[in-house]
């Protein structure tokens, strides 16, 4: 009876080991497609419009409280947190520095629960106001992510992939 008890472990062991070694073998491929399945098209929705509203808050002059509304996505806790008051303060400075006189929507990508890209495109000034033909423009990217069925308003940081970018590689 003791052998079919150790032999019973050894099975077990051998089970769990192998079954956590195919989670940590998953691709991100993989995982980007398991993350996508999940997804409604209720999500599009919601995301879109939290990151629309966030625009429409920038072309209102409601910086602040656009500011105070975003968060900080941590990766490898699974986290969101409001942004830190250096970040807030970097944020602040460039929505004043290049205002949202109109914007338009030129991309958007769902991959991972932490990592999503939306990419506006932003006129800042008018072509008289700078002395050019054109109106200049910068670009916006946000990190909407979802946590517990809730979408958030992420900035993307440095640490964090952007998607779009790599359809250009």
């Amino acid at each position: 009876m003791k052998k079919f008890y150790i032999l019973l472990a050894v099975v077990a062991t051998m089970f769990l080991t192998t079954a956590c070694k195919n989670k940590k073998a998953q691709t991100r491929e993989d995982q980007v497609e398991m993350f996508r399945s999940t997804l409604t098209s209720n999500d599009t929705t919601q995301m879109l419009q939290l990151c629309d509203n966030a625009m429409e808050a920038l072309k209102g002059k409601k910086i602040d409280d656009l500011v105070a509304s975003l968060y900080e996505y941590n990766d490898s806790t699974k986290e969101a947190k409001p942004i830190s008051e250096a970040t807030a303060k970097r944020y602040t400075r460039m929505f004043n520095m290049f205002p949202v006189l109109s914007y338009s929507r030129r991309y958007y990508s769902f991959m991972l629960e932490g990592c999503n890209d939306v990419l506006y495109d932003v006129v800042f000034a008018t072509a008289e106001q700078a002395g050019t033909e054109k109106d200049p423009t910068t670009t916006y990217m946000f990190n909407p992510v979802k946590i517990d069925d809730k979408w958030l308003l992420c900035v993307k940081t440095l640490n964090d992939e952007i998607d779009y970018y790599k359809s250009f590689e």
